[in-house]
């Protein structure tokens, strides 16, 4: 039984390599829909949810980007488990004007009682020898989110900056406040640092 269940999962390996060997990474939506073999519906619905991790770029269209090793891993979990990665009812009658996603399918933390001071506390220590002060670029390479992005939170007021010209700078402080704030975990589609981060907090 051991060696047949072995078997079976080298074979998978092996198809799944040779499946996304031609394939660049990051990959593109249309790239993970054509070697994944779904609908355009059913990759947006994956990437939407966060079933499937991926990088927002911010433009209005090929906005996705996908690591390889995530696609290499939804294949791996949808054989195990196709219902998982089933769209819901009404979902393909209602594109493109669906409704998003339904709340549990996205990766959001539990923030309440001491779990909210317990991930400030982490993400400090992660963040202890970044500057006092950060730049838009260094909080882009925190939280994996574009430079559009980051700015329009800043713009909007929902990331606080202490400096608007020529570019914004954010004291660390401010961001771990935000990075804690209910506003950056209800984010929907969020990027692949930022699911990373949920994960890691969820398996605590």
């Amino acid at each position: 039984m051991a060696n047949t269940t072995k078997k079976r999962t080298t074979e998978l390996e092996k198809e799944i390599a040779a499946t996304l060997a031609d394939y660049p990474d990051p990959m593109s939506r249309t790239d993970f829909r054509k070697a994944c073999h779904i609908g355009t519906r059913t990759s947006i619905y994956l990437l939407q949810s966060g079933l499937v991790p991926c990088y927002n770029t911010g433009k209005r269209t090929r906005c996705y980007r996908i690591a390889k090793a995530d696609v290499a891993d939804y294949l791996r979990c949808r054989a195990a488990d196709l219902a998982r990665y089933t769209p819901p009812s009404g979902w393909y009658k209602n594109y493109p004007n669906h409704k998003p996603p339904e709340n549990a399918l996205v990766r959001r933390l539990d923030l309440t009682g001491p779990r909210r001071q317990k991930l400030r506390s982490r993400l400090a220590k992660q963040l202890a020898k970044a500057p006092d002060v950060l730049t838009l670029q260094q909080i882009c390479d925190i939280t994996g989110y574009n430079r559009h992005t980051v700015s329009r939170w800043c713009t909007e007021g929902r990331l606080k900056p202490i400096m608007k010209t020529p570019t914004f700078r954010v004291p660390k402080a401010w961001l771990l406040d935000f990075l804690c704030s209910d506003d950056y975990n209800n984010i929907c589609r969020k990027s692949r640092k930022h699911n990373q981060m949920v994960r890691e907090m969820q398996e605590l």
